[in-house]
């Protein structure tokens, strides 16, 4: 216990061990006056311990205790506080903080935070002039006082395309060249000895260096490598960066560089050419004749027309003339008849007009004019009509689209039926099921091997042999497959959310006698209705 007096007799300080504690004593004399707030604070700040934290409030309540006291009173009025510090370092110790609580009335940190850095071994990146700056002014809040090196990521090494980086030039009078293909529908056609793809290697990344001293490695980046087998493509023999073209076609981007789709080209698709099938793309300078099968894994490209044919395509369909069915009609219904145009694409459909046909496509249907008593399906949109035209109107039939329809008009004066509708998705609904279906066989699948291996861990023996790495080999292989099949199903749920916005947008006209409905919302138009854009508004169909 250090103690100190204060009017010699009556009022003294002392500080009691080991915590430092402050205490005021006031021990009453005769004719001695008892201290009052004034007396007592310059008592203290003349007194040995002035450097002490003080609790004012404590102070008063001392007075109080002394104004009337005929026996001694001793009261807490204070502490002394040593110096302290918090030395925190991060998770992936990359970098230390310090915090400084300067002393009151105590001792200094001295060496201490030192001592701490030696004790936690750091010993990269210490930054010594910020941390000497902190210790002389004796406080500081989450200050940085060791620095590491995080590691230098690298550059991922990549594939990069180069078809349609330059294209060829082309003289007018030379009607089969790739750009009339392209201004039809948008290909891209590549000839023997155009460059495809650049491989460029990764950069591979710098290590670093923990405050620790420890070493922190980079992500390793793969190498990048051309395929071995691609479809109409090489390295090239002077740079095996450079994969060429080693055949004409459409080429088409894969994960390990680019194939291209060899590109038939025929005069007419009729009975001297046959039905055919054909793993590419085709491009029909003339007509494809009514009766005929076309079945391509590409495009279809067709400059004339298309009669009452059957077109199967993996890609995008291009007609330049328009698509012309069979106008009979299955008895007893609005159907058409099994001998009508049939189109039915993985993308998009493009024709001048389209009547008495069936069109379906994975992504758009575009017509530069009308489409007349056709069934019309797509995944997205449908368009009938070029911006600005007079001409693009739908005129009975059924037209089907998941997000969109748009039209110059719709229906006729004569009131035929013409059936309209947005709001739903024909593929995707089969989709979540067969989704749904996967994932709940091999659920059962995964549950059978999951008992199986359960058996093996109390017969060991039947799991030798190799049996045992097989079936958790198989486990594994369910489980990623799986993984990827319930977010395909995330992914087909969410389209939902854009079917729910759709619309039918009408540039001139809606005639009586049409059908429009929108998701769940039908409405029969009694009387012709204005141009606009008609969604779904507090549950029903509305011009937005």
């Amino acid at each position: 216990m250090s103690e100190s007096l204060s009017n010699s007799i009556t009022l003294s300080f002392f500080i009691e061990e080991p915590d430092g504690i402050l205490y005021a004593q006031y021990a009453p004399a005769e004719a001695a006056v008892p201290p009052d707030l004034s007396s007592l604070e310059n008592a203290l700040q003349v007194s040995e311990h002035a450097g002490c934290y003080i609790d004012n409030s404590a102070l008063l309540a001392f007075v109080k205790l002394c104004r009337d006291s005929k026996e001694t009173q001793k009261l807490q009025i204070g502490q002394r506080k040593d110096a302290e510090f918090i030395l925190s370092l991060a998770d992936d110790l990359l970098s230390a903080s310090l915090t400084l609580i300067p002393a009151v009335g105590g001792k200094p940190v001295g060496t201490a935070v030192n001592d701490a850095l030696r004790e936690q071994g750091i010993i990269h990146g210490i930054l010594h002039k910020e941390l000497d700056a902190a210790l002389a002014a004796g406080r500081c809040e989450n200050l940085l006082i060791a620095q590491g090196d995080a590691p230098r990521q690298g550059v991922a090494g990549r594939l990069e395309p180069l078809f349609g980086a330059h294209k060829s030039e082309v003289t007018q009078r030379d009607e089969l060249a790739v750009i009339k293909f392209r201004e039809l529908s948008h290909l891209l056609l590549v000839h023997v000895g155009d460059e495809l793809m650049r491989r460029i290697p990764p950069v591979q990344g710098k290590f670093g260096m923990n405050i620790r001293g420890q070493v922190i490695l980079a992500k390793p980046l793969p190498d990048m490598a051309f395929g071995a087998n691609l479809q109409g493509a090489a390295p090239s023999a002077t740079n095996p960066d450079l994969l060429m073209a080693t055949n004409a076609g459409q080429p088409v981007v894969v994960d390990d560089g680019v194939i291209v789709n060899p590109v038939l080209q025929v005069p007419d698709v009729d009975l001297s050419t046959g039905n055919i099938s054909f793993e590419g793309t085709i491009h029909v300078e003339g007509d494809i004749k009514a009766g005929m099968i076309l079945n391509v894994t590409g495009d279809v490209i067709v400059n004339g027309l298309v009669e009452a044919a059957d077109i199967i395509a993996g890609g995008n369909v291009a007609v330049k003339g328009g698509i012309i069915g069979l106008a009979e009609r299955k008895p007893g219904t609005q159907s058409l008849s099994g001998t009508t145009s049939r189109i039915k694409c993985g993308g998009s459909v493009q024709a001048l007009f389209a009547e008495n046909a069936h069109v379906e496509a994975g992504d758009s249907i575009r017509l530069e004019q009308n489409a007349r008593q056709c069934e019309l399906i797509a995944r997205k949109e449908i368009t009938v009509g070029k911006p600005g035209s007079s001409v693009g109107n739908i005129l009975g039939g059924k037209t089907q689209a998941a997000l969109m329809i748009s039209a110059v008009s719709l229906g006729s004066a004569a009131g035929i039926r013409t059936q309209i509708q947005v709001g739903f998705d024909p593929y995707r609904d089969a989709q979540i099921h067969d989704n749904q279906y996967q994932i709940g066989r091999k659920a059962a699948e995964l549950d059978q091997l999951i008992k199986l291996q359960a058996f093996f861990m109390t017969h060991p023996e039947k799991a030798a042999g190799g049996i045992g790495e097989k079936v958790e080999a198989k486990r594994l292989h369910l489980l990623e497959e799986l993984d990827a099949l319930e977010k395909e199903l995330d992914e087909l749920e969410a389209e939902q959310e854009l079917i729910d916005k759709a619309s039918v947008k009408i540039i001139k006209k809606i005639h009586e006698g049409t059908e429009i409905q929108i998701g769940r919302h039908k409405w029969q138009v009694k009387e012709d209705s204005g141009p606009g854009n008609y969604q779904i508004h507090d549950g029903h169909i509305a011009i937005i």
